[in-house]
């Protein structure tokens, strides 16, 4: 199987029906730069608290952004899919060339989220094992330096550690009206849930084939009015071996706890500054997504809520994603203007 159907394969797991960390030793920064017309591509790696690790960490700076010194841009974070890592949306994702046609004044930031789904963790953790072994997970032969955590708090991670580190290196709009973020597939689950749980933190937030619905577990194809929801994870993802207990290990056997990360529960609940929202899924995908996003797009129009929708030919695979990038930098883009 092509990575490209890697990055996703959580999604059809639902069709399918602590103590505080210790900081770790701050890193040198690591500077790749690369420059023309188009922006700069940097390549920065920092400590994070949550993971009790160093973590990499993908930038692009719009081109001008080093003659200016008295500017400062609105920053977008681009979360990556499950088996994927921090240089997705660059290497495949034509953000940079998508940024550069729309003359983009953003800041653009794709962190490393390993496998854990940008939520935070009680799941033990054995770093020690880990760096021996491998974290296990679908793509074990991934360098265990980059994927062995002491602590698996990935929404911690993102929330906290990596909007004060990026605020603090970079020339940044820190407010919430200059914030917005977006992902792929397991990073389009976590663009929603952490922008609807964070709605202090961010301004908008897009989905490109995500998980946009945890529970849901039918009908395939999605009708309106027939749709079921899982109230028992024991069984979450049985066709999928150890895809399934590693979702279970994370988020733990309480569906309370699911239905505190599942976008289409958040969207249900009235907040004042929700993040605007965008969501995007292709009518080929590999992982049925398509079926829930549609729920989750019936139930935002049930609450008339605005949002923008978009459902076309596609598959789960960066082809689709590449092709789309530029609608949801679009999107960020005018939910992030009244920053300036």
């Amino acid at each position: 199987m092509s990575r490209s159907l890697f990055v996703g394969v959580a999604s059809l797991l639902a069709a399918c029906g602590s103590s505080a960390p210790s900081p770790p030793v701050a890193d040198k920064p690591v500077r790749t730069d690369v420059l023309d017309a188009k922006g700069a591509v940097v390549h920065e790696r920092f400590a994070s608290a949550a993971l009790g690790v160093s973590k990499n960490v993908v930038v692009y700076l719009p081109p001008g952004y080093a003659d200016r010194p008295e500017v400062r841009f609105p920053v977008f974070y681009y979360l990556h899919g499950l088996g994927g890592k921090e240089t997705d949306w660059t290497e495949a994702g034509n953000i940079a060339d998508a940024a550069a046609s729309l003359k983009l004044a953003a800041i653009i930031v794709m962190p490393d989220g390993d496998n854990g789904f940008y939520v935070d963790s009680e799941m033990p953790i054995d770093h020690d094992a880990c760096i021996k072994r491998g974290a296990g997970l679908l793509f074990p032969e991934q360098p265990r330096l980059q994927t062995c955590v002491k602590h698996s708090r990935y929404e911690t991670y993102i929330t906290q550690d990596l909007v004060a580190w990026v605020d603090r290196t970079y020339r940044t709009i820190a407010t919430r009206e200059g914030r917005a973020i977006a992902g792929l597939s397991m990073g389009g689950f976590g663009a929603l849930q952490l922008g609807m749980r964070h709605p202090d933190l961010y301004a908008a937030a897009a989905s490109h084939s995500g998980v946009d619905a945890l529970l849901y577990s039918g009908p395939f194809p999605y009708e309106r009015g027939k749709v079921t929801i899982l109230d028992d994870v024991s069984q979450w993802g049985g066709k999928l071996g150890g895809l399934g207990s590693w979702m279970r290990d994370l988020l733990g056997s309480d569906v309370a706890r699911w239905r505190a990360v599942d976008p289409a529960v958040l969207v249900e609940k009235v907040e004042p500054n929700r993040p605007a929202l965008y969501l995007d899924v292709g009518t080929e995908d590999e992982f049925l997504l398509h079926n829930g996003a549609q729920h989750v797009h019936d139930i935002l129009v049930a609450r008339k809520i605005e949002h923008t929708w978009y459902i076309g030919p596609g598959h789960h695979t960066f082809e689709f994603w590449a092709a789309r990038v530029p609608n949801s930098l679009g999107f960020l883009r005018d939910h992030t203007e009244q920053a300036r």
